[in-house]
């Protein structure tokens, strides 16, 4: 009888002995949730677990997360370069130097010497045996975690666990569930389907964490009776809604308020609010003392609070450069509105550099071409 999905990821995690966890580049909290939540159940397993986002920044309001500072921002040593020898029961001992930015390596035999023809190089097995993706709706959303290692993707075993209806299915594992509002939910249906009992109130507080930020409290229209019966269970297992709601929404500071103030000062719409937009100087950021990643909470924000957006876009000059962030309400695709400035992240969420021209350029040419975009169909 053919295994089940569950019992695949089961087997799968449970034969592995080093695994990777990886969420997109433009990271939502409910994938930098699920993935501290499935990291520490791996670990309490004796497993050896990385969890890599591309250019990854810890946000302050995640800070009270078990295990939030694990998150690297780059992947590294995927995989060693092997020098073998020959006949290496003569080596007696080797000693190396590095010299004008070359390595060097001494071998001194026993007796006799080394040929350069018993010298051979290859390269090892990569060092993870299984990869896990989790919220990212296809392998370019990673960034370069995947762009730069595309091999390794290519050559390992994926388990790819997502709630949106979009995801390419690249896995060869795919946890995949349209009918929960965040990917906290498909993670705790897979924890409860394999073993229940790995839910503590560590893990319990991640994935709470996850599903009140993916559904704003429970004000998407995406909630339903069993995301509230989820949540009811995840906070019978411990989860500290206290500590969440206070870090989530109870601890703004200074500079993301004001710099909120800003973009709302300079709040602008068109066609009925369908596009809502803020331009930003590197002079905003300067005199709020806010950086860029106070950003993707207030463009989230312009979604849920302005009616009708279908589109809203943050353009903003940050060290001379011109950079536009761009969110995407249902059923548009933010990386077809913006298709002209060959865009990077996710249908919901993509960014671009635009590298010429003044802000007031880069604010005309992206919102009319955004606006034609509108009403299209991809």
């Amino acid at each position: 009888m053919a295994l089940t999905e569950a019992e695949q990821v089961q087997q799968a995690l449970g034969s592995a002995r080093n695994i990777l966890l990886t969420i997109p580049k433009d990271f939502t909290v409910d994938a930098v949730a699920s993935a501290l939540g499935l990291y520490l159940i791996l670990k309490r397993q004796g497993k050896a677990v990385d969890v890599v986002c591309d250019g990854f920044i810890l946000p302050e309001s995640l800070h009270f997360l078990s295990e939030s500072k694990v998150i690297q921002p780059q992947l590294t040593n995927v995989q060693k370069f092997v020098i073998s020898v020959d006949d290496g029961d003569r080596i007696q001992d080797f000693s190396y130097s590095i010299e004008n930015n070359k390595l060097n390596i001494y071998i001194t035999p026993k007796e006799g010497s080394f040929e350069s023809s018993q010298v051979k190089t290859h390269g090892s097995d990569y060092r993870y045996d299984v990869i896990v993706t989790l919220d990212a709706p296809d392998l370019g959303s990673l960034g370069d975690v995947y762009l730069k290692h595309t091999d390794f993707f290519d050559t390992t075993s994926i388990i790819n666990i997502d709630h949106k209806p979009e995801n390419e299915h690249y896995g060869q594992i795919n946890i995949i569930n349209i009918n929960d509002a965040a990917t906290a939910g498909v993670l705790y249906r897979l924890i409860n389907t394999i073993d229940i009992a790995v839910l503590d109130e560590q893990v319990a507080t991640c994935l709470l964490t996850g599903l009140i930020a993916k559904t704003k409290s429970f004000k998407t229209p995406n909630v339903s009776p069993q995301t509230l019966k989820l949540a009811s269970a995840l906070l019978e297992a411990g989860a500290n809604k206290d500590a969440i709601i206070k870090s989530l929404y109870r601890s703004r500071n200074i500079p993301t308020i004001n710099l909120w103030g800003r973009v709302l000062s300079k709040l602008k719409s068109k066609n009925g609010n369908m596009i809502v937009w803020s331009v930003l100087s590197d002079n905003d950021f300067v005199e709020t003392q806010s950086t860029e990643a106070d950003l993707p909470d207030v463009i989230d924000e312009l979604l849920a609070l302005v009616p009708g957006v279908e589109a809203a876009v943050l353009i903003y000059q940050l060290g001379g450069k011109n950079r536009v962030a761009v969110h995407a309400a249902k059923p548009h695709n933010a990386l077809y509105l913006s298709n002209k400035f060959k865009p990077t992240g996710t249908k919901e969420f993509a960014r671009f550099t635009v590298e010429s021209g003044t802000l007031l350029d880069t604010e005309t040419s992206v919102i009319e071409h955004i606006t034609s975009r509108l009403g299209q169909t991809q």
